[in-house]
């Protein structure tokens, strides 16, 4: 595998006649213990700004935050992620990929460049060969015309379903005998998580930088809900909104034995009622399952995923 080692920047120059010369530097993520730090803030920034709405909706900083703190994230493969900075020193774009590198990549930018399209896509062709898989919103007609130009072959991927908050509290329903849960116990919360996306036993402690990075989840930016029974979480709704007009939900979960009880929907309507109590005039997520339909929520946008053909 051919790759740019993250120690070096790279200039970039478009030799397109008749336009001025852009300029870009390209520089790789390098993941700190603390992973809240140093470059972060450049990628908070840029996310905050350019993608609560629109054509980079499908990577909302939520997202972003909540690949920080997994413990699957591949720390291995982190430093393959990239800035790409204008000759201010301005973030133009974001290489990225969510979580687990077999994801593959998302390409962010701030605007519709062709010269900035190119050097991105060299990058990814660069570390991936014909291996390369780029996501991208179908919003974003510019950008999919170019992959679609330069051989790539798109199919659907995912959608960002939306709900409405402005004037529109939700009503939240409980059984008898629930409560929710504001401030959590650690351990019930791990196992909520755990049980609710269908694994057995118990959860694993999570290491040392793991655990280190989890602390990032005690923000306020994180609302966390929980549906309780007898001191057992029994369903999880976890939505991030520090500003801007959307709030990202992740994650939700039902352990299974109370599952079909209403209590995935009350734990949603809880935490979106106070995203939006905070500002947020809309909720998304990254999702096709029934249940969010069901719940009231939209198609905002699809996101395709482009392979070389």
């Amino acid at each position: 595998m051919k790759m740019r080692s993250h120690f070096h920047n790279f200039l970039c120059l478009s030799e397109a006649k008749g336009m001025d010369i852009t300029m870009y530097v390209i520089e790789n993520y390098k993941l700190l213990p603390e992973h809240f730090a140093g470059q972060y803030g450049d990628v908070h920034h840029f996310l905050t700004t350019f993608a609560d709405s629109g054509i980079n909706e499908h990577f909302h900083w939520g997202r972003f935050d909540w690949m920080m703190t997994s413990p699957y994230l591949d720390r291995e493969k982190i430093s393959r992620m990239a800035f790409f900075k204008d000759g201010n020193g301005k973030i133009a774009g974001l290489v990225l990929f969510d979580t687990s590198y077999e994801d593959r990549w998302y390409l962010l930018h701030a605007d519709s460049d062709q010269e900035l399209f190119r050097k991105m896509v060299e990058y990814v062709i660069d570390v991936d060969g014909k291996e390369a898989i780029i996501h991208a919103n179908e919003l974003d007609k510019p950008f999919c015309d170019f992959l679609e130009g330069k051989g790539f072959v798109g199919q659907h991927f995912e959608s960002i379903l939306e709900l409405p908050l402005i004037g529109q509290k939700r009503n939240v329903l409980l059984p008898d005998g629930f409560k929710m849960v504001y401030e959590p116990d650690e351990y019930k919360w791990r196992q909520v998580i755990w049980s609710g996306f269908d694994n057995d036993g118990e959860p694993e402690a999570p290491d040392k930088e793991t655990a280190e990075a989890q602390r990032r989840l005690n923000d306020d930016a994180y609302i966390k809900v929980f549906a309780e029974k007898d001191g057992i979480y029994a369903a999880h709704c976890g939505v991030w909104y520090d500003g801007g007009e959307t709030a990202y939900i992740e994650p939700v979960a039902t352990v299974p034995e109370h599952r079909k009880k209403g209590l995935g929907r009350a734990v949603v309507y809880e935490a979106v009622n106070i995203a939006a109590g905070r500002g947020a005039k809309r909720a998304v997520v990254l999702s096709e399952q029934a249940f969010y339909f069901r719940i009231g929520m939209t198609i905002s946008s699809r996101v395709s995923r482009w392979i070389l053909g």
